[in-house]
């Protein structure tokens, strides 16, 4: 897993029928200290975030899967939780 800060929705008017209701959003990884590492990532969005808000994303083939109705979604990437504080 890796924390992220939610940066914008990619709106996708098709997509695989297995992934309906679950809005995308370009992520972009920070570490512990909160500082963008460069990479970003493409989750889907299972618990309800927005713009701006620091996640924790899944980005675990199988485990992703887990999180979406289906077993067969084509999933590598989702979001499971949003992050309030780290303590050190």
């Amino acid at each position: 897993m890796k924390i992220g800060i939610v940066s914008r929705q990619i709106i996708s008017t098709e997509k695989n029928k297995r992934l309906h209701g679950y809005p995308i959003y370009v992520l972009d990884i920070v570490d512990l200290n909160g500082k963008k590492t460069g990479e970003e990532v493409v989750a889907f969005d299972t618990i309800g975030v927005g713009i701006g808000e620091k996640v924790i994303v899944t980005i675990e083939g199988d485990a992703a899967v887990q999180l979406i109705k289906y077993s067969d979604a084509p999933v590598d990437a989702v979001i499971v939780a949003k992050v309030d504080t780290i303590n050190r």
